[in-house]
């Protein structure tokens, strides 16, 4: 009998432990993937390679940070060229082959200043506005507290935690492009420690139909990055 009381009593206290508001979800998982550690890195630099499956089409990701809010991606792939997106802190630009150099505003400018405030690892709980718990989902062969959402932009935002591990699993949100608003989902796997932060090494996001995986090769933290890459080019 006292075995069983025990165990009651043991399954209470486990029942009591589990979050009860969105904003708990987000607290465990900020501690989880070393929130606290990431405040410490200054700049970043990230290396990937870029596949669509689908279309047999390969291609690379490189990304820079630097600390409070500059920011750089280039993605080159196979058969289109190189694109490139920057944030120096106050303008947001974009050169890709197919439209040119271009200054960016409204939503696209708030997500790459999004991307640029968040660093490496961006930390959920700035992102998300009046985040609800709308309770649990799988995702594979997970369980995972769902969590929705705003965006900054005012975007609807929808993301899947992992109810044991409590780390991000899934992401549902809508991206601004030139062309208009583009729903995508992600789902992110492989998660690895550097310096004491919790990284995703794949991530496989499907947008119209067409699937993207990124892989990481290689997370740099803390490295000397001249200002200068972040700034628009002159043409």
């Amino acid at each position: 009998m006292i075995g069983i009381f025990s165990f009651l009593a043991f399954h209470l206290m486990a029942q009591q432990a589990k979050p009860q508001s969105a904003q708990q979800v987000l607290e465990r998982m900020a501690q989880v993937t070393g929130i606290a550690q990431a405040a410490k890195i200054r700049s970043a630099h990230l290396t990937a390679t870029l596949q669509y499956p689908a279309q047999g089409i390969q291609g690379r990701y490189e990304a820079y940070y630097k600390a409070p809010n500059k920011f750089l991606s280039k993605v080159t792939i196979q058969g289109v060229g190189e694109i490139l997106q920057g944030y120096d802190g106050k303008v947001g630009w974009e050169k890709n082959p197919m439209l040119g150099l271009r200054v960016l505003s409204g939503a696209e400018l708030e997500q790459l200043r999004i991307a640029a405030e968040g660093g490496a690892q961006n930390d959920i709980r700035k992102l998300i506005r009046n985040p609800k718990l709308e309770g649990q989902a799988k995702v594979g062969d997970r369980n995972a507290y769902v969590v929705a959402g705003q965006m900054r932009t005012g975007a609807p935002m929808k993301v899947y935690i992992d109810s044991q591990r409590y780390l991000l699993l899934r992401m549902e949100m809508q991206v601004a492009t030139p062309q208009g608003s583009l729903q995508t989902t992600t789902f992110f796997e492989d998660y690895r420690k550097v310096d004491g932060v919790m990284y995703p090494f794949v991530m496989r996001q499907s947008a119209a139909g067409i699937e993207a995986v990124l892989k990481l090769e290689r997370v740099r933290h803390n490295i000397p990055i001249d200002d200068s890459i972040f700034r628009k080019p002159k043409n």
